[in-house]
């Protein structure tokens, strides 16, 4: 990637706050210590998760961020459960994020499967990212709150291009890109360890699909399998209707 004069080379739009970490959290980490301006775009406040009481999500996506090291996060006020690409005004309030980040690349998470919303965001994204740069389409600002301890939220272009759009990949499709996350995944861990109300069972909390055991051993198996396919210890894949385009061979080698 090349030096980007924008305030976000890689913005990551997530359905709910803690997906990004679960889908690319070490890939976040990787980039943020390289220098790149990582930012991550929460669609909901999560009103319909069985334990997110009051705002404790979005208190434990704070320090999520801060061990991440990203450069800042935004919350919109989209309806949980009801992530559409049909409905304008969602459509609107995501391009205007893109256009005051006006970010190179864009990556949806986690992978489009068994949640709605996780289904509904790559088309609702894809749209948006297509409006983005229309200067013809003007939206208002729509209902956000900032992470307080990141950088502050631009003002919107009135247009964007986002140069490349990428979903996480799932284990059974085909991967366009794999980050080698092996020195950062002990990065994501700590990050997913701080969302206590979401993948730890007891203290009062109840049952749920993600704070089984069995959820967090599949994300670890998940990156053990992508950097097996890639040769490292471990993996993040994207993939991408995009075809690279390249001047030159890359600087790192090429598996």
């Amino acid at each position: 990637m090349t030096n980007h004069p924008g305030p976000c080379d890689v913005l990551v739009i997530s359905p709910h706050t803690d997906d990004a970490e679960i889908g690319v959290g070490a890939t976040l980490a990787l980039l943020s210590d390289q220098g790149r301006q990582v930012w991550c775009l929460d669609l909901t406040r999560g009103e319909l998760g069985t334990n997110d009481i009051g705002d404790t999500r979005w208190e434990e996506a704070a320090r999520a961020s801060d061990t991440l090291g990203l450069s800042g996060r935004v919350q919109l006020a989209l309806p949980d459960g009801f992530i559409s690409a049909t409905d304008r005004s969602q459509v609107e309030a995501v391009a205007w994020a893109l256009r005051c980040l006006t970010p190179r690349w864009v990556i949806t998470a986690p992978d489009a499967i068994r949640h709605p919303d996780h289904v509904a965001t790559p088309d609702l994204v894809r749209k948006a990212v297509f409006m983005a740069r229309l200067a013809a389409l003007q939206p208002g600002i729509p209902e956000h709150r900032c992470w307080e301890r990141g950088s502050e939220l631009p003002d919107p272009a009135e247009r964007w291009v986002t140069e490349a759009l990428f979903q996480v990949c799932g284990e059974q499709e085909k991967a366009d890109l794999i980050f080698d996350v092996s020195r950062h995944w002990e990065r994501k861990r700590q990050a997913l360890e701080c969302y206590a109300s979401q993948f730890l069972a007891g203290a009062g909390r109840k049952k749920t699909y993600i704070n089984d055991e069995a959820f967090l051993e599949r994300v670890e198996r998940r990156g053990r399998t992508w950097g097996h396919r890639a040769g490292v210890l471990h993996g993040e894949a994207l993939r991408t209707d995009s075809v690279p385009v390249v001047i030159d061979l890359p600087d790192h080698p090429w598996r």
